[in-house]
């Protein structure tokens, strides 16, 4: 899959191209689309730099591109920069499209005319994807990319021994320990020397520790008043690495040499984790909230490896061998008790228990596969009480935080996703806004249109 897409287009096809944009990018394909992605400056030289900082050109083709002087220039010089790249003609209308460059018709053309639904499903194979069956998340205009197992609708919660796991037993168990396929063991033999050369260059923190895996999920049992409950929720467990986590979930757009991606070929369908042959490592990612009603977030730090910079919950982890009981069995409260000392509360006094941890379902992220469990901590301390503690994993990032009123909560998950929805930041900050929205639909339930209302963007409005 490229890592960003050039699109060429005329302007007047404005409606056509947002919507092919808006499908690529719920498909995590990045873009650059000038209406949203042009910085200031000289347009000529702004164009020149963001053609070659793209891995593909995409020319929308119509009878007004055919007579726009901009896709005429793009196309001239892209294909004169560079030639080895990859060009996509995208046929919008009939037209003589043939007549754009005289090497336009050397390329296998997407024909959004004749059957646009096959188009479609062509150009996301061609950059290694397969078109999503369940939707994402969606909170008004907000899209995040997540599918929901069970859970997060506002009233299913998870408290301590409402999870029930099985394993994921002794580390030295090689029966327990997930292998990688052979494909991809080639790949990591060159791309893990690779990337941990990369990572001392940036002193970014590079090491292969174990991680708790998850095999097998399932929820539910009959209620006392009839009917069925989602409790209890199952876990089985084994054991990963971050090696093998890096190279297959971390890589799910990676060509293998039989032409698929390793998330094409290995990855199955989302809401099936038992066919899943991607690493797996089951996170827990967690809102906290104080007492004076603050909610907290983070930002990581430059010298993690994975979205260094980005904004994440104040509570991001994944499960490691000292969150397991004596009897080798996994406990996502330790997780999060254990991720909430080391990236927000510090040692706070006093410290929060299992009690005050709430998880309100489990997802998983649609391009990485990656497996989460999600909800919230609310600790016995002021925002001040909790900010006068050092997290004990201070490298790891910043944290912050908002008042928990809707108000706060939904202007700020809207101004981060207009600023990737217009090109300021590179990477969605859906982590965090997954996690605060949760938060506020499980606090405030009569609230939730509201929240949806205020989730409603006006991309044309400015911002």
């Amino acid at each position: 899959m490229p890592n960003r897409v050039f699109i060429s287009h005329s302007t007047k096809d404005k409606d056509f191209v947002d919507n092919l944009v808006e499908h690529l990018r719920d498909h995590y394909i990045e873009t650059f689309y000038a209406p949203r992605n042009m910085p200031g400056g000289r347009w000529e030289e702004n164009l020149i730099t963001e053609l070659n900082n793209c891995d593909c050109f995409l020319v929308v083709l119509s009878s007004n591109s055919l007579e726009s002087d901009y896709v005429k220039f793009e196309i001239n010089t892209f294909l004169d920069i560079s030639p080895e790249k990859k060009v996509i003609p995208v046929l919008a209308e009939q037209c003589p499209w043939e007549r754009l460059h005289e090497k336009i018709n050397e390329y296998q053309l997407f024909d959004y005319v004749q059957n646009p639904r096959e188009a479609n499903n062509r150009l996301l194979h061609e950059f290694g994807i397969n078109p999503h069956i369940f939707p994402p998340v969606v909170v008004g205009d907000i899209k995040i990319p997540v599918f929901i197992f069970v859970g997060g609708d506002g009233h299913t919660k998870f408290h301590y021994r409402d999870i029930i796991c099985e394993g994921p037993g002794i580390l030295t168990d090689d029966s327990r320990v997930f292998t990688l396929e052979g494909d991809i063991q080639e790949f990591a033999r060159s791309y893990i020397p690779k990337r941990q050369k990369e990572c001392e260059e940036k002193s970014i923190l590079f090491i292969n520790n174990p991680q708790v895996r998850l095999n097998h999920v399932s929820w539910g049992a009959s209620n006392e008043n009839g009917g069925l409950d989602n409790r209890p929720l199952r876990l089985k467990l084994g054991w990963t690495s971050y090696y093998h986590t890096v190279v297959t979930n971390g890589m799910t757009h990676e060509r293998l040499p039989d032409g698929s991606t390793i998330g094409q070929k290995y990855a199955a369908d989302i809401d099936k984790i038992h066919d899943c042959r991607l690493s797996n490592p089951i996170a827990a990612n967690m809102s906290i909230i104080t007492k004076d009603n603050y909610i907290f977030f983070g930002i990581r730090s430059h010298k993690v490896q994975t979205l260094p910079g980005n904004y994440q919950p104040a509570v991001s982890g994944d499960g490691q061998p000292e969150d397991l009981d004596k009897n080798g069995v996994y406990d996502p409260f330790r997780t999060a008790l254990r991720e909430a000392a080391e990236e927000c509360v510090g040692l706070l006094v006093p410290p929060p228990s299992v009690d005050d941890v709430t998880f309100f379902g489990l997802g998983r992220w649609k391009k990485t596969r990656f497996p989460f469990l999600f909800g919230e901590i609310r600790v016995d301390a002021t925002a001040n009480e909790v900010m006068s503690y050092e997290p004990t994993q201070r490298w790891e990032g910043e944290r912050f935080s908002i008042p928990f009123t809707v108000e706060s909560v939904t202007e700020w998950c809207v101004d981060r996703y207009q600023d990737y929805y217009n090109g300021r930041t590179s990477a969605a900050s859906s982590a965090s806004i997954f996690s605060l929205l949760q938060s506020l639909r499980y606090a405030y339930p009569d609230k939730w249109p509201e929240v949806i209302r205020r989730c409603t963007i006006n991309h044309n409005s400015p911002s």
